[in-house]
C-alpha cells in the first residue's frame, strides 16, 4: 500500500492495512516519513515502512528559479535523479502510453548538451520567468494540467518510494489518495513481468474537483485544482478497480473520466470493539468532568474554518448549561483560534478540548455524549460526503445534529436520527440542538428498533467488500486469516537482519 503522508492520523489507511493483513494478505505499507530517517511500525499484523523523501527535483526547481550558485550546486544530483524518471518513464512507456512532457524529459536526459542549454536558459530572474510563463502555458493546454511541470515533488515522492517498493515485490499496490495515482500505476507498469503482472488499485479519498477556489479570480488555486484532477484523469482508467468513499463522489468518478466500471465504494465506517473486560474504558463524559445530566455536544476531528466548529461556539452563548467538547490534535493549530472565539463569546467555561483515541476506541468513548455535531460548511467535497465522525456518531447511538449538506442531511432525515440546520448559521444551530435536547429518547429510538442503522456501517462490512475486491483483482485466495492485534502503530526494532523489511506478496 502506498500513500504520502506519515500514516499516523489517516484512520481510513490505517484501518484498510490492519484489517487487509488480518484477513491473510501480507500488507506493508509505504509512506512517508516525517524526518531524515527511515521509520518501522507493526499495525497489528502489517508492516509499515516510512521512507524519507529529498527534495532533490523540488528543490532543484525552486533553486534555479532564483538564480546563482544554489542550482548549480543541486545540478548534479537532478540530473541522476531525472536520469532514473526518464529511465522509469521508458519503462512504464511500454505499458503506459507516454505524454508528451514524459518524452521531452526523456529525450532531454539523453541529451547532455540539450539539457545544459535549457538549464542555463531556465534559471535566474529572466529565465524563471519565462519558464513559468512556458510552464503556464502548457498547464492550459496540456490535457492532463501539466502536473509534471507544476508539482515535482511527485517526483520526489516516486524516486524516494519506489525503491522500497522494488524490493516488497508486490502483486497488488494499493494506491491512496491523488499523490499516489500516478505512482502506483507507473510502479506496477515498471514491476511486471509476463509471469508477475503486477496489479494496482486507486483510492479515491476525496472528489479532486469539489477542491474550494474562494475567487475566480485566483488563478494559482485554479490551475492547481486542473493539475491534480488531470493526474487522476490520466491514470485512474489504467486501475485494475477504483475504489472511493461515497456513492456520491463514485457517481461523480464514473462520470467525469468515462469509467468503465463504475468505483466500488468502501465507506469510512469506524472499527467496533467492546469495552475492556472487567472494566468501562475511559469516558468523554468522565475526561470533561461532567455529571451525567449535564447536555455535551461533541465535536471531533479536523478544526479548520471550513469545519464550521465557530458556528457551534457562537451558538453555545444562547445553549445556557450547554458544554462543547472538541476532540482535537494536540497540535491543531485552529484550536487556539477556537478557544479565543469561546472567550469572546463568554463561554470559555464550557469549552473542552481533549485528545484524540485510537481508532478502535473511538466509538465507546464518545458514547457518553449528549449529541454529536456535523457542522461543516457548503463545499463541494462536504456536500457529497459521508464522513467518518458520522458513522462514529450512529455507532455510539447518538442523536445527530448535522448541517444542511446534501447527503449527511439526506441521510440523517432518511433514519431519523436527527436534526438539521442551515450551515454557518448559529442560530439554526441553537434551535436544532434544544429540539433534540428537548426530546432525546425519540432520536434514540431509532437506534432500539427494527431500523437501527448500524449493523450495515461498521468497518467489519465494508473490510469483507475489500477482501472480496482483492481475491477478484488477484484472482486467488489470501493466505490464513491472522490475529487482528491492536489498531495501533507500534514501533519495531527491524524487520529483518539485513534491517531491511522482508520481501511482502
Amino acid at each position: 500500500m502506498l500513500v504520502a503522508n506519515g500514516v499516523v492520523g489517516d484512520s481510513r489507511v490505517q484501518k484498510i492495512a490492519w484489517s487487509m493483513a488480518a484477513a491473510g494478505y501480507e500488507v506493508t505499507l509505504v509512506g512517508r516519513a516525517p524526518g531524515a530517517e527511515q521509520q518501522r511500525f507493526r499495525l497489528g499484523a502489517a508492516d509499515v515502512v516510512l521512507v524519507p523523501v529529498s527534495k532533490t527535483v523540488s528543490g532543484y526547481e525552486r533553486a534555479r528559479l532564483r538564480g546563482g550558485q544554489g542550482a548549480a550546486q543541486l545540478r548534479p544530483y537532478y540530473r541522476d535523479a531525472r536520469a532514473g524518471l526518464a529511465a522509469r518513464d521508458a519503462a512504464a512507456g511500454r505499458r503506459l502510453r507516454s505524454t508528451a512532457a514524459a518524452r521531452v524529459r526523456g529525450w532531454l536526459a539523453t541529451q547532455p548538451g540539450a539539457d545544459n542549454i535549457v538549464a542555463h536558459f531556465g534559471r535566474g530572474p529572466v529565465g524563471g520567468a519565462a519558464r513559468r510563463l512556458f510552464g503556464g502555458a502548457l498547464g492550459l493546454t496540456d490535457r492532463y494540467g501539466g502536473w509534471r511541470w507544476f508539482n515535482p515533488w511527485f517526483a520526489d515522492l516516486e524516486l524516494a518510494l519506489a525503491p522500497t517498493v522494488r524490493e516488497l515485490d508486490p502483486d497488488l499496490i494499493h494506491a491512496h489518495d491523488f499523490h499516489m495515482v500516478g505512482i502506483g500505476a507507473r510502479l506496477a507498469a515498471t514491476l511486471s513481468t509476463p509471469d508477475h503482472p503486477v496489479r494496482w488499485i486507486y483510492d479515491a479519498h476525496e472528489y479532486l474537483r469539489g477542491i474550494e477556489v474562494p475567487s475566480r479570480t485566483d488563478v494559482r488555486l485554479r490551475m492547481r485544482r486542473r493539475m491534480l484532477v488531470g493526474v487522476e484523469r490520466e491514470y485512474i482508467g489504467r486501475a485494475a478497480a477504483v475504489v472511493t468513499v461515497s456513492e456520491g463522489i463514485a457517481t461523480r468518478l464514473a462520470g467525469d473520466h468515462g469509467l468503465r466500471e463504475r468505483p466500488r465504494v468502501i465507506l469510512n465506517a469506524p472499527v467496533i470493539t467492546p469495552r475492556p473486560v472487567g472494566g468501562e474504558g475511559r469516558s468523554l463524559r468522565a475526561d470533561c468532568g461532567l455529571a451525567e445530566d449535564v447536555p455535551l455536544l461533541l465535536y471531533s476531528g479536523g478544526m479548520s474554518p471550513r469545519r464550521g466548529v465557530s458556528t457551534v461556539i457562537e451558538a453555545l452563548a444562547t445553549l445556557p448549561d450547554v458544554h462543547l467538547a472538541l476532540i482535537a490534535r494536540e497540535d491543531d493549530p485552529d484550536v487556539p483560534g477556537l478557544k479565543k472565539c469561546a472567550h469572546d463569546n463568554g463561554v470559555q467555561d464550557r469549552l473542552h478540548v481533549v485528545p484524540y483515541v485510537p481508532v478502535d476506541q473511538v466509538v465507546p468513548y464518545i458514547s457518553s455524549a449528549s449529541i454529536g455535531l456535523v457542522p461543516i460548511l457548503h463545499l463541494p467535497n462536504h456536500e457529497l460526503s459521508l464522513i467518518t465522525k458520522y458513522f462514529e456518531y450512529l455507532h455510539a447511538a447518538l442523536p445527530i445534529v448535522t448541517s444542511d449538506v446534501r447527503e449527511m442531511a439526506a441521510e440523517t432525515r432518511r433514519l431519523g436520527v436527527g436534526e438539521v440546520f442551515v450551515a454557518g448559521d448559529a442560530a439554526s444551530l441553537a434551535q436544532a440542538v434544544r429540539k433534540v435536547l428537548d426530546a432525546p429518547g425519540r432520536y434514540r429510538a431509532v437506534y432500539q428498533g427494527a431500523d437501527d442503522p448500524r449493523p450495515g456501517s461498521s468497518w467489519a462490512g465494508q473490510s469483507a467488500k475489500l477482501d472480496a475486491l482483492y481475491r477478484e483483482v488477484l484472482g486467488r485466495e489470501p493466505g490464513a486469516t491472522r490475529e487482528a492485534g491492536e489498531l495501533e502503530l507500534v514501533a519495531v526494532e527491524d524487520f529483518s537482519e539485513s534491517g531491511q523489511p522482508a520481501p511482502v506478496r
